[in-house]
């Protein structure tokens, strides 16, 4: 019998360490799945805060991006107006020059962070403006060709305008502020 006794003894030792064994492992695998869990969360989060950041950038961008657009559209219309009044004051000359320097280097910046479909835009409102401040310099230093005239930078700043609509409504629906794929409704004296 105490072979008996020492078998069971031994079989009851064995399984409260394969018991114990168990329970660690287990436990092992429930803390492993934690963590990984714990993991997948933090580098969901970590690309939520990072696509937020991207939104961020963008909208800040683009924000910029518009403001020097529509400042560098009216300078070249107020000069429009000055020359064919005849009235634009010296003083006021390099206003065109400081908004186009703006616009430019926000364009430049743009460049590096508009997805390409909005570059497109970009690139087209970007070459009208460059077009009538063109027809501007060789109108204003009387070197404007044939066809050359206020009345051209005059359609000029208006073909501008109508692209930098269009810009501004793809940059609204790249920030997801509205879903319209209708055409642009242009403002009054925009």
């Amino acid at each position: 019998m105490e072979t008996g006794a020492i078998l069971i003894a031994l079989i009851g030792v064995c399984g409260t360490l394969a018991a114990t064994w168990l329970a660690q492992r287990s436990a092992d695998r429930v803390k492993r799945r934690e963590l990984e869990h714990a993991e997948r969360q933090r580098r969901a989060e970590h690309e939520e805060r990072s696509r937020e950041a991207a939104l961020e950038a963008r909208r800040s961008g683009y924000v910029v991006l518009n403001t020097t657009a529509r400042r560098y559209l009216t300078a070249l219309r107020d000069r429009v107006h000055a020359l064919r009044r005849g009235t634009w004051p010296e003083e006021g000359a390099d206003e065109v020059e400081e908004c186009r320097t703006a616009y430019l280097e926000s364009y430049a910046e743009a460049q590096m962070i508009v997805p390409d479909t909005l570059l497109d835009v970009a690139r087209r409102a970007n070459a009208a403006l460059s077009r009538t401040y063109g027809l501007l310099k060789a109108e204003q230093s009387g070197t404007a060709g044939e066809g050359g005239s206020l009345d051209a930078v005059g359609a000029g700043t208006d073909e501008a305008r109508d692209l930098l609509h269009e810009l501004r409504e793809a940059m609204r629906r790249d920030l997801r502020v509205t879903d319209s794929t209708a055409p642009a409704v242009r403002e009054p004296g925009a």
